[in-house]
C-alpha cells in the first residue's frame, strides 16, 4: 500500500492545490495565518525584534531604545564575537547570489565552527556594567541586525528549496544544507545579541528566543542534524528557565497558555531528537513529560505532537518492530483525536488518516489474531467515516490478505473490494499507478484463487473498453495478463471458449505488439486436445493487426520459434515476452533459446516471479537441465534482505535434488553435474557464513535444514567414494563438516553424539582421500598442500575424539581408536614429507593410547625411508621400538632385527649414535647369553662386520682413535658369536695388521 506521507518535515507532504484561507490567530503567535513547520521570513523587522511587538507588560522595567550617535559612553566591543560577526557579514554577501557559491563544503565547516564559538559565548556570563544594565550597546545592535538579516535570507532560500508545490528543477543538497546552517547561524547571533543587552530579561524577549529556537530545532531535526539541534534545544531550555524565574505574576491567561504550549513543544522536539538519535528510552521519558501538559495544547501544537509520534511509529514499523510501532502510533492517534475532526487543519486531517493507515499496517505486521481484529475495526471505522474511498479499499485488501492462518481466505470479500475499485477507475492518475495497483491485487487474488482472479480481471477488461486517457493501452496490458493467467492454471475447452467470449465483447483491435504477445501464448500450449481451441482463440478479431503472416505461423511450434527469433531487441526486454519464448524453447528442446530467455528474465525487476514460472514449466516438461539453470539464476540474484520472496534453503534443496536426479543419467556429463553439486553445497556454507556475519535475529537455516544438508552431502560422498574423483569426495565432505559446525550447542545428547560421529567419519574419509591424492601427485607444491590440509583434519579429529569416546559402546570405541591410529600414521607420513621433524615425537606420543602395533610399524617404515636428521631418527626410532616392545613382548629375533635396522639407518648420518646402538647390542648379547637365550647369529655377524668396515673407513680418513674404538667394539661384539671364536679371531688378525696399537 503506497504511503500517504513521507518524512518528518512537512515541506515534503502533499499540500492543497489552493492556499488555505486565513484562520483565527492562536493567542500569542502574533500572526493570522498558519504555517506548521517552516517559519515565514521576516519582512521588515526593526533591528531589535524578530516578531511583532507585544502588549506592554505590567512589570516596571526600562524600555530598550534605539542607540544614537550622541551616546557618551566609551565601552569597548567584545572582541570574542568580532570574527563571527565579520564572517556573518561575508556570508550575507555570498548568499545574496546562491547560484554562484564556491567552496560550499569549506563554508559549511566555517559556519559550524562559528556556531560552536557563539554557542560557547552564549553559555558564558556577559559583561554586566551599569551601561549594559540600562541600554543597548552599538555592537549588540549590529550583531542583532546581522543575525536578523541572515535568518530572513536563509529562511527564504530554505523555503525555495523545499517548496512542495513549485519545486526547483534541480536541488544541490549542499546548497540546501548551507541555507539551513546559515539560518541556524543567524539564530545563534540573535541569541547572543539579545542575551548581552540587559541583565534583567523581559518576558517578550524570552518568548521570542524560545520560539525561534524551536523553529530552527524543527528544521535541524528534520535533516538529522542532531548536534546543532541539541545545542539549539539547550539554549531554549536556558531561556525557558529564565522565563520560569520571572514568575507568572501579572500575566494574562493567554500569556500563561502560550508559555504552557511552548513547554509542550519543547518536549515534543526533545522527543523527536531522541528518536532521531536512536534513544527510544529518552524519547519515552520526554513524551511522558509532554503528556502531562496535553490539556494546554492548541490545535497547532496538537498536530505537531501527533506528527512527531507518527514519524517515530512509522520508522519503527519500517524496521519491522511492529509491537513497539503500534504503541507509538496509538499514541499519535490518541493525540490527534483529542480535537474534533472539524477543528483540525487540512494537513491535520491528512495526518490523522496517515496515522490510521500506519497503525493498521503495524497491527497486521504483528501477525496476532487480536491485532488483526483491531486493524479490522479501525478500517471499519474509516469506512463509516470516509466511505469507500480508495485508501479505505486498499486497507481492506491488506486486512483480507493478511488473514490469520487459522482462518480461510475470503476470496469473495477480496473480489468485491477489487470490483469497487474497478467501478471507480478513470485512468486519470499519471503513470498508470492506479492501474498497476489494481492489477497487482488481482494477481494476489489469482495466487489464492485462480478462478476468482480471472473473473475480476475479466470485469476490469470490460470496464477498460470505455475508459479514455490511455484506456486502450491499459486494456491491452490487461489482456496479455489475462492470457498469462490462463496458462498458469489447468485449462479446458470450456475455459478457453469462455476467454474467447470475452474477446468477442471487445470490438476494437489491439495493437500489433499486444497481438503478437498474446498469440505467443498459444504457441506454448503443447496439449494437442486443446490446440485447436487455442488457435481459434489466437485468431480472434481483436488480434487482426498481427498481420497475415503471424496468423499463418499459428500452424506449428517450429514457426513459433521462428517468430520469437525474429523479435526486435526492444520486444526481448519485456519479461513476459522472454517467458513465453522460454515455454516455446523447452517444448522444442532449444537449449540455446532457453538460456537466452533465462538471461533476459534475470535482468528484469520482476525476475523472481518469472523465473519461478520458468522452473515450473521446465519440471512440467520434464526438462531437468532447464529447471536447474533457472534455479541457478534465482540463486545468483538472491539478496540477503528481509523480507525476501525467496527462501534460500528451499532454493538450495530443490537444486540439489534435481542435480542428484541428473547425475545418474547415462547421457549426463557426470563430472559437470558432480562439480555443480559440490558448488551447491559450497554455496550453502557461504550462505551460513553470511548469516553469521549479519547476526540476523531471523535465522534462514533451521536445525532441520542443517541436518538435511549435512546428511545429504555425507551420503552422496559415501555412496560415490569408489566412482567419483577423490577431489569431489573431499569437497563434498568438507562442506558437510562446515555445515555441522553451525549446529547449535544446546541440542540433546543423543543428537550431539550422532552429529559428532558424522563429523569424525567425514574427517577420516577426507584424510584418507587426501593421503591418496598426495601420494599420486607429481607436482610437489600441490602434494605439500594436500598433506598440510590432511594434517588439519587429523588434528581436528584428534581434538574432538576424547570428548566423544566415553559416550560410545565398547565396539564403537575400538573402531574409533583404530581409525585414530590410522590417521596418526597418515599424520606421521605427512610430517616426514613436510620435514616437520619436531612433530614426530608428539605424533608417536598421541598414538600410544591407540595401542596399535601396526601404526607404530608403519611409522617406523616411514621414518626409515626418510632422510631425517640423525638425532631425530635415533630418538624417534627409539620411541617407536620401545612402544612396539611394550605391545608385542619382543623375543630376541625381533629385537635384533629392529636394532640392526636402526643401526643401519643411523650409521651413515651419525656414527656417534650408531656407536651407542653397537654398545647396546653388546649388552643385550651378553644378557641373552647369560639367560641361555641366543642373539641371532647372522645379526651378530652382520653388525660386527659392518662396524669393523666402518673402522677401516675411519682408518682411511686418518681418524686413528675413531678407527681403534670402532674396531675394538666390533671385535667385542664378534666374541658373542657361537662359532668358537672364528669371527672374533679373523677381526683381531685384521686389526693387528692395521698397526693401530
Amino acid at each position: 500500500m503506497p504511503p500517504l506521507r513521507s518524512t518528518l518535515t512537512s515541506h515534503n507532504r502533499r499540500l492543497p492545490s489552493k492556499p488555505l484561507p486565513p484562520t483565527k490567530a492562536v493567542p500569542g503567535t502574533g500572526t493570522g495565518t498558519r504555517s506548521r513547520l517552516s517559519p515565514p521570513p521576516f519582512s521588515s523587522p526593526p533591528p531589535r525584534s524578530l516578531l511583532p511587538p507585544r502588549r506592554q507588560q505590567p512589570q516596571v522595567h526600562t524600555p530598550m531604545t534605539e542607540p544614537t550617535t550622541s551616546m557618551t559612553h566609551s565601552s569597548k566591543p567584545d572582541k570574542r564575537i568580532t570574527p563571527c560577526l565579520e564572517f556573518a557579514t561575508k556570508l550575507l554577501s555570498v548568499l545574496s547570489s546562491p547560484d554562484d557559491i564556491p567552496a560550499i563544503d569549506s563554508l559549511l565547516e566555517e559556519i559550524s565552527s562559528h556556531i560552536d564559538k557563539v554557542h560557547l559565548l552564549c553559555q558564558r556570563p556577559q559583561p554586566s556594567t551599569q551601561l549594559h544594565q540600562q541600554q543597548q550597546l552599538p555592537e549588540d545592535t549590529e550583531i542583532d541586525s546581522v543575525g536578523v538579516k541572515l535568518w530572513n535570507l536563509c529562511t527564504r532560500l530554505w523555503r525555495d528549496y523545499n517548496d512542495p508545490i513549485h519545486p526547483p528543477e534541480s536541488i544541490n543538497p549542499r546548497l540546501k544544507k548551507l541555507s539551513l546552517y546559515g539560518k541556524g547561524f543567524g539564530f545563534w547571533l540573535v541569541v547572543f545579541a539579545r542575551s548581552s543587552q540587559k541583565k534583567r530579561k523581559r518576558r517578550s524577549d524570552l518568548v521570542d528566543i524560545i520560539k525561534l529556537g524551536l523553529k530552527i530545532t524543527r528544521d535541524l531535526v528534520g535533516q538529522k542534524e542532531t548536534k546543532l539541534a541539541g545545542n539549539a534545544l539547550q539554549l531554549v531550555a536556558d531561556h525557558k528557565t529564565h522565563l520560569q524565574d520571572l514568575g507568572q505574576e501579572g500575566w494574562t491567561e493567554e500569556e500563561i497558555n502560550e508559555a504552557n504550549c511552548l513547554e509542550v513543544e519543547y518536549f515534543i522536539w526533545r522527543t523527536a531528537l531522541a528518536w532521531v538519535e536512536g534513544r527510544l528510552d529518552v524519547a519515552e521519558h520526554m513524551y511522558t513529560k509532554a503528556e502531562r501538559l496535553r490539556s494546554f495544547l492548541t490545535r497547532d501544537y496538537t498536530e505537531r505532537l501527533a506528527d512527531v509520534l507518527y514519524e517515530i511509529g512509522k520508522s519503527l514499523s519500517g524496521k519491522q518492530d511492529y509491537k513497539i510501532a503500534v504503541k507509538w502510533l496509538e499514541r499519535a492517534n490518541e493525540v490527534v483525536n483529542g480535537l474534533g475532526i472539524d477543528q483540525l487543519t487540512r494537513e491535520g486531517v491528512e495526518l490523522r488518516l496517515a496515522i490510521l493507515q500506519g497503525l493498521v499496517s503495524a497491527l497486521l505486521g504483528t501477525g496476532t489474531e487480536e491485532d488483526h481484529n483491531k486493524a479490522k475495526n479501525y478500517v471499519d471505522f474509516l469506512e463509516v467515516e470516509m466511505g469507500n474511498k480508495m485508501v479505505v479499499s486498499l486497507l481492506k485488501l491488506e486486512v483480507l490478505h493478511k488473514m490469520p492462518q487459522a482462518e480461510v481466505f475470503d476470496e469473495e470479500g477480496y473480489a468485491d473490494v477489487l470490483r469497487h475499485l474497478i467501478r471507480n477507475f478513470d485512468g486519470k492518475k499519471k503513470g498508470g499507478a492506479e492501474f498497476k495497483l489494481i492489477v497487482h491485487h488481482i494477481r494476489k487474488l489469482h495466487e489464492k484463487s485462480p478462478g476468482a482472479g480471472c473473473a475480476v480481471l475479466d470485469d476490469f477488461i470490460l470496464v477498460l473498453r470505455t475508459v479514455g486517457n490511455g484506456g486502450q493501452e491499459f486494456m491491452e496490458k490487461a489482456l496479455v495478463t489475462r492470457m498469462w493467467m490462463m496458462t498458469q492454471q489447468r485449462d479446458s475447452t470450456d475455459t478457453v471458449r469462455g476467454l474467447g467470449e470475452l474477446f468477442g465483447n471487445i470490438t476494437r483491435a489491439v495493437s500489433a505488439e499486444a497481438a503478437v504477445a498474446a498469440q505467443a501464448l498459444s504457441y506454448t500450449q503443447g496439449e494437442y486436445a486443446l490446440a485447436e481451441a487455442w488457435c481459434q482463440l489466437a485468431l480472434a478479431p481483436i488480434f487482426e493487426k498481427c498481420g497475415p503472416g503471424n496468423k499463418a505461423k499459428l500452424e506449428s511450434m517450429e514457426t513459433a520459434t521462428r517468430v520469437i527469433n525474429d523479435m526486435s531487441p526492444s520486444s526481448w526486454k519485456e519479461p513476459m515476452t522472454a517467458y513465453l519464448a522460454f515455454k516455446v524453447a523447452i517444448r522444442t528442446e532449444d537449449r540455446e533459446l532457453a538460456v537466452k530467455c533465462l538471461e533476459t528474465i534475470s535482468q528484469t525487476p520482476e525476475h523472481v516471479d518469472f523465473l519461478g514460472a520458468c522452473i515450473a514449466e521446465s519440471q512440467k516438461a520434464g526438462d531437468v537441465t532447464c529447471a536447474i539453470a533457472a534455479l541457478k539464476k534465482l540463486q545468483d540474484k538472491y539478496e540477503y534482505k528481509e523480507p525476501n520472496p525467496i527462501h534460500l534453503p528451499a532454493l538450495f534443496r530443490c537444486t540439489i535434488r534435481l542435480l542428484n536426479m541428473l547425475v545418474d543419467r547415462a547421457d549426463a556429463d557426470e563430472n559437470g553435474v558432480v562439480e555443480d553439486l559440490c558448488d551447491m553445497f559450497g554455496a550453502v556454507v557461504i550462505a551460513l557464513e553470511k548469516q553469521k556475519k549479519e547476526n540476523s535475529r531471523r535465522k534462514l537455516f533451521t536445525i532441520d535444514e542443517l541436518e538435511w544438508f549435512s546428511r545429504n552431502s555425507y551420503n552422496l560422498a559415501l555412496k560415490n567414494t569408489t566412482t567419483w574423483d577423490l577431489r569431489y569426495i573431499v569437497r563434498m565432505l568438507t562442506s558437510c563438516v562446515k555445515i555441522i559446525g553451525y549446529f547449535p550447542s544446546d541440542m540433546g545428547s543423543s543428537h550431539v553424539v550422532e552429529i559428532a560421529l558424522k563429523m569424525l567419519f567425514s574427517r577420516f574419509i577426507i584424510s584418507s582421500a587426501l593421503v591418496s591424492l598426495a601420494r599420486a601427485e607429481d607436482n610437489v607444491a600441490k602434494q605439500l598442500e594436500e598433506y598440510t590440509s590432511m594434517r588439519e583434519h587429523v588434528l581436528a579429529f584428534d581434538t574432538d575424539l576424547p570428548e566423544l569416546l566415553p559416550q560410545l559402546d565398547e565396539h564403537s570405541r575400538e573402531d574409533m581408536l583404530r581409525k585414530h591410529a590410522t590417521l596418526l600414521t597418515f599424520d606421521f607420513e605427512a610430517a616426514v614429507v613436510l620435514e616437520a621433524w619436531d612433530d614426530l615425537g608428539g605424533i608417536v606420543q598421541r598414538a600410544v593410547g591407540c595401542r596399535s602395533v601396526t601404526a607404530f610399524q608403519a611409522m617406523a617404515d616411514s621414518l626409515l625411508r626418510a632422510r631425517a636428521p640423525g638425532q631425530v631418527l635415533y630418538s624417534t626410532m627409539r620411541k617407536l621400538v620401545n612402544e612396539i616392545w611394550v605391545l608385542e613382548a619382543f623375543d630376541a629375533v625381533k629385537l635384533a632385527k629392529y636394532t640392526r635396522c636402526l643401526f643401519q639407518a643411523t650409521l651413515p648420518v651419525d656414527d656417534g649414535l650408531a656407536m651407542k646402538l653397537l654398545e647396546e647390542a653388546c649388552g643385550k648379547a651378553r644378557e641373552l647369553r647369560e639367560s641361555q637365550a641366543a642373539w641371532p647369529e647372522e645379526e651378530l655377524e652382520w653388525m660386527a662386520a659392518t662396524a669393523f668396515n666402518h673402522a677401516i673407513d675411519c682408518y682411511s680418513a686418518h681418524e686413528m682413535e675413531r678407527s681403534r674404538e670402532w674396531a675394538m667394539k666390533a671385535i667385542k661384539l664378534a666374541g658373542y658369536c657361537q662359532d668358537d671364536g672364528g669371527l672374533e679371531g679373523t677381526l683381531r688378525a685384521k686389526y693387528e695388521r692395521l698397526n693401530l696399537g
